[in-house]
């Protein structure tokens, strides 16, 4: 777990654990002992902590929080780790931290408490335990603002910002930054040159000008006041870094913690946690185990529109050759034009160098002719969402690729069975269903259909994960598991537009709720038109969803498909995708209303969110019910990373059952009685209601 290896009067203990020397208990007493073994020896002048050249360590074993059930193990668990590094940080010869790869969370902690930092280059540090919900408990809280600061030190803390090895170097976080291959010969020359251990702890300088204080703090407490009352952690990293500026360190490590106790009781930091795990656990299928995927060298996207852009930039993003194949030189020089716009506003942000962006957009070959694609190993289509075009697009392909690649279809709600047909070769067809934008959305659904080979599916999860995707897999059926879940939302927005809701105040609701965005904004950035044809398929399949309102429909009739067309839902200017009221929407909303008989009211925002949940919570049992997902934290995972469900509720399923599903039923039964049968319970709930008879609370969920 770690080696001791004495070299010219300095003590290597070199982390070498299992899990990416991931820390766990027994790695803290290692490493203890390792610094008291190398202070008693006369030998030593000095320590170095490091890993290998590619990784230090991943940060604190987080299966140690599977063993969490009290405050007292919370606390317990919290006072070792700042303990151990507190027993770093007292040596009385040098430790020198030598660093490569990602430094996250308890990793970075335990460079904090060394005398000295040495990053490579590729080094990466970030305290992330914000987005779990959490605060960080081993002492970063303290160490990180006396090492560089209040203002960035915050912005690493509340907003987990992610620092490179040149900008830590300018922070003051790390002391030299050099190549990957020289850590240990960098290690020597700041052994031979800073004798003198320097300790974070009694550091107080950058503390010492209020005004300077005082405003890094009020920038701060803007962070925390966006952030949803439910996620507790930024409010207490802010004061367990106060108290210990107020107070002292020693204090300040016993604020930080009962912080870090304090979150990790509440449903937020339980659900975030939830699904870390599960995200985690949802690409490793048991039968895919045994299962050796396809090698996969040559890669292709046919279609260069929004979303084929976005998969082909993806390809490149992972470092992966791709040729992009589109009839239309004029769709091929947009959609690279769409490409070079995305990685240079990357630069612009300092997320990518010049030279990188240069190397991606070099590993992209444009075509437009079909004979390219032969020797691919890959192949996935994304053009337009109709059967008969990806269907003529497929018989294309098939014939110019080997008998054994892995074709694909990026098609998000028709059934692969449809297109599969005419296939001499059906058996390789997978579904790769990406989301927009397709170069950042994290999630990928990997579509499997009866007959299909396993060595097909096993290519398209492993190129997934290769391209740092997590590839959820569902069974194949028309609208698959999101969309089948997010068309009944999105319509349902539209009925409450028909109602009398404001689309402001749909959207509003819906944020509230924690959902980055509302559901007519999002379909007016994903396109109306796309939603109209994707409900074509849906509603056939699951008329109990019921017909698309003919407000979405008549705005796509009039030409407002949404930012593409500079209205939708929404009016937007030229070059701006800010939403303005649109008099299109009010006057076809008007008309429908008079058309129907519908006289508009007011509904409140919380009506108006359980409508919109409901729905999505509703079709999610539907789905289980059909079994098209493995698991309900396949379903979780899915609707957080492919439909931006709030994380802190842990999942459309993880909320319906933390709320309960005799609340659920019940209000959705009401639902029915008042809206209709798009309300009507799943046979999951059904069976709730014969079991335990129906409640009669009237709480909202």
């Amino acid at each position: 777990m770690i080696e001791y290896h004495v070299a010219e009067g300095i003590c290597f203990l070199r982390l070498a654990a299992l899990n990416r020397n991931a820390i766990s208990l027994a790695m803290l007493e290692a490493i203890q002992a390792g610094v008291a073994r190398a202070n008693e020896d006369p030998q030593v002048r000095a320590i170095a902590l490091l890993g290998d050249n590619q990784l230090f360590s991943s940060g604190a074993d987080l299966s140690l929080f599977r063993e969490i059930r009290s405050d007292d193990d919370a606390l317990r668990v919290s006072a070792v780790f700042q303990e151990a590094y507190q027993q770093v940080e007292d040596s009385a010869k040098p430790v020198i931290a030598a660093m490569a790869g990602t430094v996250f969370g308890g990793a970075l902690e335990l460079a904090l408490a060394c005398h000295f930092r040495v990053a490579a280059h590729n080094c990466r540090f970030r305290m992330p335990e914000v987005t779990l919900g959490i605060v960080p408990g081993a002492g970063g809280t303290q160490r990180l603002p006396r090492l560089i600061g209040l203002p960035t030190a915050l912005a690493m803390l509340v907003r987990g910002e992610t620092l490179d090895a040149d900008r830590a170097l300018d922070a003051g976080l790390v002391d030299v930054v050099c190549d990957a291959d020289e850590l240990v010969g960098t290690v020597r020359r700041v052994a031979d040159s800073s004798p003198v251990p320097r300790r974070a702890s009694r550091l107080d300088d950058r503390f010492r000008d209020p005004e300077a204080v005082a405003k890094a703090f009020c920038e701060a407490q803007r962070i925390v006041e966006k952030t949803p009352p439910e996620i507790i952690a930024p409010r207490q990293i802010l004061e367990a870094v106060r108290t210990g500026i107020d107070a002292g360190f020693a204090a300040g490590l016993r604020r930080e913690r009962a912080a870090f106790a304090e979150c990790l009781k509440t449903p937020a930091a339980q659900n975030k946690l939830y699904l870390f795990f599960a995200t985690r656990q949802v690409s490793k299928v048991p039968e895919l185990e045994a299962i050796e995927p396809r090698r996969v060298g040559r890669t292709a996207v046919v279609g260069m529109g929004t979303m084929g852009a976005g998969i082909v930039q993806a390809f490149a993003q992972a470092g992966l050759r791709v040729v992009a194949l589109d009839q239309d030189e004029s769709a091929l020089r947009r959609g690279l034009e769409r490409i070079r716009q995305s990685l240079d506003k990357r630069v612009s942000q300092g997320r990518l160098t010049p030279r990188r962006r240069d190397e991606q957009l070099a590993l992209v070959t444009l075509t437009s002719q079909w004979s390219e694609l032969a020797g691919a190993d890959l192949v996935i289509e994304a053009v337009y969402e109709d059967p008969a075009v990806k269907q003529s697009v497929l018989s294309r392909i098939e014939p110019l690729v080997a008998a054994d690649a892995v074709v694909a279809s990026n098609t998000s709600a028709i059934s692969l069975d449809v297109l599969a047909s005419g296939m001499q070769h059906a058996e390789r067809l997978v579904g790769m269903h990406f989301f927009h934008p397709a170069q950042h959305m994290p999630l990928v659904e990997i579509v499997r259909r009866e007959g299909v080979s396993l060595a097909s599916v096993a290519t398209a999860m492993q190129v997934a994960r290769t391209l740092g995707k997590t590839p959820v897999l569902v069974r194949n059926c028309v609208g698959f598991l999101v969309d089948r879940l997010f068309i009944p939302y999105v319509k349902e927005a539209f009925e409450l537009l028909e109602d009398g809701a404001d689309p402001a105040a749909i959207d509003r609701a819906a944020v509230a709720f924690g959902f980055p965005l509302g559901p007519l904004a999002l379909i007016d950035m994903t396109g109306l038109d796309i939603l109209v044809g994707s409900d074509r398929a849906i509603h056939a399949a699951y008329p109990r969803h019921g017909a698309l309102s003919p407000v979405a429909i008549r705005l796509v009739e009039s030409g407002q498909l949404g930012q593409k067309s500079g209205g939708g839902v929404y009016r937007y200017e030229p070059g701006d995708h800010t939403p303005h009221p649109s008099e299109t929407t009010a006057r076809l909303v008007a008309e429908v209303q008079r058309e129907s008989g519908r006289v508009p009211r007011a509904i409140r925002d919380e009506a108006i969110a359980e409508r919109l949940v409901l729905r999505m919570v509703n079709e999610a049992l539907y789905a289980m019910e059909d079994g098209i997902a493995r698991s309900a934290a396949d379903v979780d995972v899915a609707t957080v990373l492919g439909l931006g469900f709030p994380d802190y509720r842990g999942g459309v399923l993880r909320y319906a059952s933390q709320a309960g599903l005799d609340r659920v039923l019940d209000r959705l039964a009401r639902l029915a009685d008042q809206c209709g049968q798009r309300f009507q319970p799943s046979p999951t709930l059904q069976r709730e209601q014969a079991s335990h008879g129906v409640t009669d609370r009237t709480e909202r969920l």
